[in-house]
């Protein structure tokens, strides 16, 4: 080993035996602190000179002095300024190593509570437009827990409300890194709860219509209530650096190295619509697999430990959501970005519109261009088209893009899983915003419920069971059934008028609950002067329910499945309320619009069907089929 080595071990080994007695005892250690932080300003000067040479001594005596420095207040206080100092002045040319260096130090004196966590911060997104990736995950996980365990035990509103604010600032910068990573942070405080007032998600809605793409969806995925998709690619800026090294090198070979007039137009085009490209890619990964979050939703509503993975929070908290959904709409109308990026602003602007009640007439036209079986894309689109009907849209705005869907899709030239998912989004649309079809339209519709396709059958049963609850008048008497027929004739069901007031002075389905408790002999002469029970409105639900099902079916329901219905569990009874009438809408997904999937056959069944086609073939052929025994 040389000797400068073995100086240089040494020096290291009292560092960190100096570094542990002066934990110990401070006061006694009082001049050997000032022998090192001597030395410690004779480095800094050396750095200074050239930054971008590594220092390994330099180094150490940076994390000796953040170690002991909380033992030392009055002495090391102006150690995080010098540290931040240097990281401003010197970051783009200095070492990567004494840059990680620096920032492990102002991580190690923060988490100490050495300085104020705002201090560091611009100088921390300053370090996110480097080129070292570790270095960005290790600044941003920091910057999250610190301000998650600020909040842990008590909450200073003015330290959170100058946080916000700078971060909202950020996220205006036109840098991208620097915008991705501020609404990263937003995300990562409102989805741990630390963050999720009405100030945060008005703040975090303005970055809905930013230019970047990434922050955009990021934000959408929010609003749009998913729980976990989102940050996956925001964070991800070093891909986009990847890409645009794989897309001039591909274009350039494509197109050829040498520069004309010529080939540079070539090339400015090429890269262009490489971009465009790979900007769908990105968005098919944080919103084409639409599928398995759906499946993943009706898996943890199956399950016992129900977590939706859909929240409306965040969009119920926006102060003028009628704005923003235009804005939005807007930015999708000008085109030139990537289809499915476009297509999940539209399944956000149609969540507005469903959830607020909001009146976008413009919609409905954009939205039937698309509304096209030869569109990859079309359940989605017609999930958009459900989210945003509600009564009070005029039915006159809604009718031309139902009867785009009826006479392309509910027709005997098409598939029967092209006519099942027309039926099905004319069920959920007209469920939603009344007074859409005639009598004669919806006889048309009826009239597939003889459809040799079993899928569509019950997509007919299914809009049948809908008019039999909302508008059993619209329907033939034949398909009103027994109960509806009943409460039409006692003028019991009201045929529904637009713009209609829907508020009510009672409780909807107290007469139920009062004809129950009658039968069951509680004594209930006034049902307005007792305070209802949570056991009552349980009961009350399950009426409500009850009735429901019983003018859909057009029968009374048997005593045993009454019976069975009223044992089963809370969390069931409040799933099939979604289609009770005063309910907020619930979220709209494309696999609830999609065709029933057909089956899979094994080897095995498609032989076992194709023999007996095989014998009625030779029997029609005058021709005897071979026995075993014989030859073919």
């Amino acid at each position: 080993m040389a000797p400068d080595e073995e100086k240089e071990k040494e020096r290291i080994m009292s560092l960190s035996q100096l570094q542990n007695f002066m934990k110990r005892d401070p006061e006694a250690y009082g001049p050997e602190f000032d022998q090192q932080w001597s030395h410690f300003d004779s480095q800094m000067e050396m750095f200074k000179l050239k930054p971008q040479k590594p220092s390994s001594s330099f180094s150490e005596q940076v994390m000796f002095l953040a170690h002991v420095a909380p033992s030392f207040p009055d002495k090391a206080k102006a150690l995080p300024d010098l540290l931040i100092g240097a990281l401003s002045d010197h970051f783009e040319v200095m070492h990567s190593s004494m840059r990680t260096t620096l920032v492990q130090a102002l991580i190690l004196l923060r988490n100490r509570d050495q300085f104020p966590c705002s201090k560091t911060l611009p100088v921390y997104f300053k370090l996110f437009r480097s080129q070292d990736k570790a270095l960005r995950k290790s600044i941003f996980n920091h910057i999250v827990r610190d301000i998650a365990h600020m909040n842990q035990k008590k909450r200073n509103q003015k330290v959170n409300y100058e946080l916000r604010d700078f971060f909202f600032a950020q996220m205006k910068e036109t840098g991208t890194e620097i915008c991705r990573h501020a609404c990263a942070v937003f995300i990562t405080m409102y989805r741990q709860n630390v963050w999720s007032d009405a100030h945060v998600v008005n703040l975090m809605s303005s970055g809905l219509l930013h230019p970047d793409l990434k922050v955009a969806a990021a934000l959408a995925h929010l609003f749009l209530g998913n729980k976990t998709k989102g940050l996956e690619g925001i964070l991800d800026e070093s891909d986009d650096e990847d890409e645009a090294d794989n897309i001039n090198e591909a274009v350039t070979g494509i197109v050829g190295a040498k520069k004309t007039g010529n080939r540079v137009r070539k090339l400015k085009r090429a890269k262009k619509a490489a971009k465009k490209a790979a900007s769908a890619t990105m968005i098919f990964l944080f919103w084409g697999r639409s599928s398995i979050l759906g499946e993943l939703h009706e898996q943890a509503k199956k399950g016992k430990n129900n977590t939706n993975v859909v929240s409306f929070v965040a969009i119920d908290l926006l102060n003028d959501p009628q704005t923003l959904s235009e804005r939005l709409l807007q930015r999708m109308s000008k085109g030139g970005e990537p289809f499915l990026f476009r297509l999940l602003m539209l399944h956000l602007v149609a969540r507005l519109i469903g959830r607020h009640q909001l009146q976008v007439l413009n919609l409905y036209p954009f939205l039937q261009k698309y509304l096209v079986p030869t569109q990859k894309e079309v359940t989605k689109v017609m999930a958009a088209l459900v989210e945003a009907s509600h009564p009070a849209v005029p039915p006159e705005e809604v009718r031309p893009v139902v009867l785009h869907i009826v006479r392309y899709f509910v027709t005997e030239a098409q598939s029967s899983e092209v006519i099942e998912i027309g039926l099905n989004t004319i069920r959920e649309v007209c469920a939603r915003s009344i007074n859409i079809l005639t009598e004669e339209e919806l006889a048309d519709l009826c009239s597939f419920r003889k459809h040799k396709s079993k899928g569509v059958m019950m997509a007919v049963r299914s809009l049948i069971n809908t008019y039999r609850e909302l508008h059993p008048q619209l329907l033939h008497r034949s398909l009103r059934g027994r109960e509806a027929t009943v409460a039409v004739s006692r003028g019991e069901v009201q045929a529904p008028q637009f713009g209609e007031m829907q508020a009510s002075e009672k409780i909807e389905g107290l007469d139920l609950l009062a004809k129950k408790s009658k039968v069951e002999g509680d004594e209930v002469d006034l049902m307005t002067e007792k305070v209802l029970s949570p056991d009552d409105f349980k009961k009350l639900r399950k009426l409500r329910l009850q009735k429901s099902i019983e003018l859909q079916m057009g029968r009374k329901r048997p005593a045993e499945e009454m019976s069975s219905s009223s044992s089963s569990g809370s969390d069931s009874d409040e799933e099939d309320e979604r289609g009770l009438t005063g309910r907020l809408p619930d979220q709209v997904s494309a696999d609830m619009l999609s065709a029933t999937p057909k089956r899979a056959r094994t080897k095995a069944e498609r032989l076992a069907r194709a023999r007996p086609l095989d014998k009625r073939l030779v029997h029609q052929s005058g021709l005897r089929a071979p026995s075993h025994n014989q030859k073919a």
